[in-house]
């Protein structure tokens, strides 16, 4: 009993505390991002203005690219926006809605999420300041929250922050690669092909500079989910990544992001043991599940090459990287889940 009433008295304590701090919270908090883009004020503003653009780029189609996108009108129309559903609790459900135009300095747009029974509304905007044949974006949201809620504007700024930052990150290498020809997601199209008699849909750049890699992710893998769901196709499992080339001299590679859309083959295998642990062999392959950061990636490689060596194997390309577990499913770097497949003749 006296356990129950000290029990009773804590969680007491916590609410008085909860309530005491919200009465100091921010009514309002404002969440803003800024970029350089190198690019002129009416590409950009066009890009941002089409909702329907947004796939390649936003950061939140990315948690869940078979979320359902419902688009309304043009921009001009009254209503403009668009609505979305999602399995995903990150994602959820809601609108996105065109308030008002400023010119092309500025697009006013109001964001609601639904919750159960309830809706929660912000509104933001997107400017435009071109400078230099560059132009600054700034995106920004505002959120208004009433007693006692309003205690959550103590944590906006974490929650919202880091994917305004990503999607801004994922525009300005849209914009900056649009035009070129090695890295233009538009002019390369969406590949099929047959890997291992697995059916993917890739996107492939030759040369890509390594320091080039995580935005020519971040812009393809939107751009071949959204093939794969407006073609009536699914994803058969997790993304991947094919290597066909690593020039470390050059520091330039020749890769694919991939998404399988055929059954991945169920194939006999046995178990090896390699200097970073316990490693599958199937008839033409050997595949290691690395546990953990990305750190880790280039001894898992060194492990399974020198494995090949040692067998006398000769490696056939691609190279492919699997992501199982990563940035998308958890903020914990120690519960990413890589497989990396080598496979030989």
């Amino acid at each position: 009993m006296k356990f129950l009433k000290g029990l009773l008295y804590f969680v007491l304590i916590l609410l008085v505390a909860a309530l005491l701090a919200a009465l100091f919270a921010p009514g309002s908090k404002t969440i803003e991002r800024s970029i350089i883009i190198g690019g002129s004020k009416d590409k950009i503003f066009s890009q941002v203005a089409n909702f329907e653009n947004w796939t390649k780029w936003d950061p939140w189609y990315t948690k869940d690219t078979n979320q359902t996108r419902t688009y309304k009108g043009t921009l001009g129309d009254d209503g403009y926006g668009y609505t979305w559903k999602s399995s995903n609790k990150d994602v959820g459900e809601g609108r996105m809605q065109m308030v008002s135009v400023e010119g092309k300095e500025k697009l006013n747009y109001q964001l609601v999420f639904k919750n159960r029974n309830s809706e929660e509304k912000a509104e933001g905007s997107f400017s435009f300041e071109e400078r230099d044949s560059k132009t600054k974006v700034s995106w920004s949201m505002v959120s208004k929250m009433p007693y006692p809620m309003k205690i959550m504007n103590y944590f906006m700024e974490g929650w919202i922050g880091p994917d305004f930052e990503k999607g801004l990150e994922n525009l300005k290498f849209y914009i900056e690669n649009s035009a070129d020809q090695d890295l233009n997601i538009e002019s390369m199209g969406i590949q099929i092909i047959t890997e291992q008699g697995v059916n993917y849909a890739i996107v492939k750049s030759d040369n890509l500079e390594m320091t080039k890699m995580a935005n020519f992710f971040a812009t393809s893998y939107p751009q071949i989910y959204g093939y794969i769901q407006t073609n009536g196709l699914a994803p058969k499992g997790p993304s991947r990544v094919f290597y066909y080339n690593w020039d470390e001299d050059n520091k330039t590679t020749t890769l694919a992001a991939a998404v399988p859309i055929s059954e991945l083959l169920i194939e006999e295998s046995y178990d090896v043991e390699l200097e970073s642990g316990k490693a599958q062999v199937k008839p033409q392959s050997i595949e290691y599940i690395l546990k953990g950061g990305y750190s880790g990636l280039k001894n898992s490689h060194n492990a399974l090459d020198k494995w090949l060596e040692t067998n006398n194997k000769e490696m056939e390309s691609p190279v492919i990287e699997e992501y199982i577990k990563g940035p998308n499913d958890t903020q914990d770097t120690s519960e990413f889940e890589t497989k990396i497949i080598y496979m030989f003749k």
